[in-house]
């Protein structure tokens, strides 16, 4: 009855998805074998001669009924994306770490949190939640100090961006082993350096770091910030990571390949045969996708690392 089979798998997002779609002629599915939301299922792509990718657990959070021909579609998310995680709260945490505050949110739902061993902490005299959702405030956190996390299961994986980036290509992608392919290199929002300014009150101290482009930015622009810290290390931070946000972007690609087990988000790639596009680039999106019309393939989003 499977139509196709889709599994997205993202580097920034919280989880993945899932879509599967099959034929209801006999209209089983939209009454006796009618599912309920919130049911789970599990799902894994791939070769019986390579090996599958594990893609995890997923709970059903819309059910759509087209046609005719009928069809059926169920839609998932992570299973551990529970209703209580999409709740807006307000809280302070007082001398608490960013691991610390990671813990302790991941605690609340029944998550463990996995890090590298070398992992550099920050701690914070105060930090506030405004009417945020946990993971959306524990995410900005991080982001802005140039950290990320995604939850795999009943794991949240929290993850240095540079580190990441940093980890041998998994695999070596040439010209021909796709079937289509666009880059895109920009100058537009990407800078030389950043600022990273901040008047303390409560000492009468102005606090200045700032951080340069590891890799040639074709600008001259800087990126100023002026934004609340606590001290010389979570400025520079700050400043580190809102340079990177901004020239993660400076070489993108899409990609359509046949299906892949190996190409998974936070994985990076050597790409080559390509030019002066060839480098190692980091998988943002990886959908995976299987049909009767095409079979199984692998579409991705990467970008330049610099």
């Amino acid at each position: 009855m499977v139509l196709s089979i889709s599994y997205t798998d993202y580097l920034s997002e919280l989880s993945g998805e899932v879509e599967v779609v099959v034929e209801d002629h006999q209209r089983k599915w939209q009454t006796s074998w009618y599912p309920a939301l919130g049911d789970e299922l599990n799902l894994a792509l791939g070769y019986r001669s390579e090996g599958l990718l594990p893609c995890g657990d997923f709970q059903v959070d819309q059910l759509e009924l087209a046609g005719p021909p009928d069809t059926f579609t169920l839609r998932g998310l992570a299973a551990y994306i529970t209703p209580a995680m999409r709740t807006f709260n307000s809280a302070g945490y007082e001398s608490q770490s960013l691991l610390g505050i990671a813990q302790l949110i991941a605690g609340k739902y029944g998550l463990t949190v996995v890090s590298a061993p070398d992992l550099t902490d920050i701690v914070f005299e105060r930090v506030t939640q405004k009417h945020e959702t946990d993971l959306t405030f524990l995410k900005r956190l991080a982001v802005e100090h140039g950290y990320d996390f995604t939850i795999r299961g009943s794991l949240l994986v929290f993850y240095s961006r540079t580190t990441l980036e940093g980890i041998a290509p998994a695999q070596t992608v040439s010209r021909t082993d796709v079937e289509s392919f666009e880059f895109r290199n920009r100058t537009h929002s990407t800078y030389l350096g950043s600022q990273c300014a901040y008047h303390d009150p409560a000492t009468k101290s102005l606090i200045v770091q700032r951080a340069a482009a590891a890799a040639p930015i074709a600008t001259g622009d800087v990126l100023k910030l002026v934004t609340r810290c606590e001290n010389g290390q979570q400025a520079l931070l700050k400043a580190q990571a809102a340079l990177h946000t901004h020239n993660m972007f400076v070489g993108e690609a899409s990609l359509v390949m046949p299906g892949s087990v190996a190409m998974a988000s936070g994985n990076t790639v050597l790409l080559s045969g390509f030019g002066e596009f060839d480098s190692t680039y980091i998988i943002l999106v990886a959908r995976h996708q299987l049909d009767r019309a095409h079979g199984y393939t692998t579409r991705l989003e990467v970008s330049r690392v610099v």
